[in-house]
């Protein structure tokens, strides 16, 4: 399985999250699961922040596949702060 994460503000990873799950291709191959976080009291950032994990079924990762959520996560970088936490190549193997 193909898992990349994300954090940045909590309502611009929803929405990210709502737009995987409306475009067809990746709704039938990707999980996807939004964690809201704690805000910190010493932040200076104002909002909610939150991770996203995206999952992608083992033997259907595409290049458009992957070119679509890239695609999703350059347009939620256009609308916020979105940066890479951790990205895993097959999730379970060693």
């Amino acid at each position: 399985m193909i898992k990349m994460m994300y954090r940045g503000g909590a309502a611009n990873l929803q929405l990210l999250a709502e737009e995987i799950q409306e475009t067809p291709e990746l709704r039938q191959h990707c999980t996807v699961e939004v964690t809201h976080r704690e805000a910190q009291s010493d932040s200076l950032h104002h909002g909610q922040l939150a991770d996203i994990a995206i999952s992608v079924a083992a033997g259907v990762a595409t290049n458009a596949l992957y070119d679509a959520i890239r695609a999703l996560i350059d347009r939620a970088r256009d609308r916020g702060s979105v940066e890479s936490v951790d990205s895993t190549g097959h999730e379970g193997s060693e």
